[in-house]
């Protein structure tokens, strides 16, 4: 039960991580392009639009934008706060925990390199500036924020930061984040890091085999390949089955080429909401040339024929993906309310309660 003072308004209240945590993942940031993929500091900007989602990062910083092995931070913590809440306790988005926590619950080795490697996350992280429509109202271009600010280390008190709210108020509802595999934070490649957690949000647990166009995959990377050798990265991950809990496969159908991606862990539960089995085709923004490929053409051996009979019982959005393709823009779309009413009290009594602990 939360106390029924307001005492945690008070600005020095602060969530303090006291204990181990899983990881958790925010569904709105695991399809979509709000990293850099490589490991070298990029400083190109990433501008992605589907459907009605919109999505821009810039960094203000020498260090480049953000990378999605610095994300790593943001899912820890995004697990901590989820499971104060699973627990009754209060949250708030003013964050204070010793990196040596941080180092157990992810698997980093302890010593001066990993304080170094945090300490750049956390600068890449501060210097990345986002504006995204989704779950941010009309005025979204004017909501600005940074994955984390006023950060402070020091040798005595850790690590004291500030989440932005959208990020707070995502992690306060239960259904907009997922469990992360632990082999995902020992993945080196940032391609295969992005794959994962695009299986993880759109494959999920379900049964089936789900297939995925490789043009719309690059889009949604934001990767600054080019889409010709994006598909080879991706074929080097077919043929090393790296991706933790999912087996993956390409397949040629229609004269299109597919990824497909199938769950290996079996279902704990029911889904309470299936994902969408296809990529958006509504994809504007692709990074790179149009270079033409394809894989069913070539003889590695991880390529092959779908079955039709098998896979179109599974995803007849594929089975007719190349008679609707024309006519589907706005169809396989997130549910956004361009207006930003609705649920946009509710969203901001969300960010209210869950706040503050001394």
């Amino acid at each position: 039960m939360m106390p029924a003072s307001e005492t945690w308004r008070q600005p020095d209240r602060r969530f303090v991580v006291s204990g181990p945590a899983s990881p958790r993942d925010i569904r709105d940031l695991m399809d979509r392009p709000f990293f850099a993929l490589g490991k070298m500091p990029r400083h190109e900007p990433i501008r992605h639009r589907s459907g009605y989602s919109e999505v821009h990062v810039v960094s203000s910083g020498d260090a480049g934008l953000a990378t999605l092995m610095d994300a790593d931070v943001l899912l820890w913590l995004a697990g901590q706060l989820r499971g104060a809440l699973n627990e009754g306790q209060w949250i708030s988005r003013h964050v204070r925990f010793t990196p040596w926590r941080l180092f157990q619950d992810l698997g980093w080795d302890a010593g001066a390199h990993q304080y170094r490697r945090l300490r750049g996350a956390l600068a890449r992280l501060a210097v990345t500036t986002v504006m995204t429509n989704i779950r941010n109202g009309p005025d979204w271009r004017d909501r600005p924020f940074a994955w984390v600010s006023d950060v402070r280390v020091s040798r005595d008190d850790g690590v004291a930061l500030t989440l932005p709210e959208w990020f707070l108020a995502a992690v306060t509802e239960p259904t907009r984040v997922l469990t992360v595999h632990p082999a995902y934070f020992h993945m080196g490649s940032g391609i295969g890091r992005w794959l994962y957690r695009f299986a993880r949000r759109r494959v999920g647990r379900q049964k089936g085999r789900w297939l995925f166009d490789f043009t719309e995959l690059h889009g949604r990377s934001g990767t600054l390949m080019q889409r010709y050798d994006f598909v080879l990265a991706l074929g080097k991950i077919v043929r090393v089955q790296s991706l933790p809990g999912y087996h993956l496969s390409t397949c040629l159908r229609h004269g299109t080429d597919y990824l497909r991606i199938e769950a290996t862990t079996p279902p704990t539960g029911p889904v309470e909401k299936p994902v969408e089995p296809l990529v958006a085709t509504t994809v504007e923004k692709h990074v790179g040339t149009d270079t033409v490929v394809s894989l069913g053409r070539s003889k590695n051996h991880y390529v092959n024929h779908c079955s039709r009979r098998k896979t179109a019982s599974r995803n007849f959005l594929t089975y007719k993906y190349n008679t609707i393709c024309s006519s589907t823009k706005g169809i396989f779309r997130d549910n956004f309310d361009p207006s930003g009413h609705g649920k946009k009290e509710a969203r901001e009594a969300v960010a209210d309660r869950g706040a503050g602990v001394p």
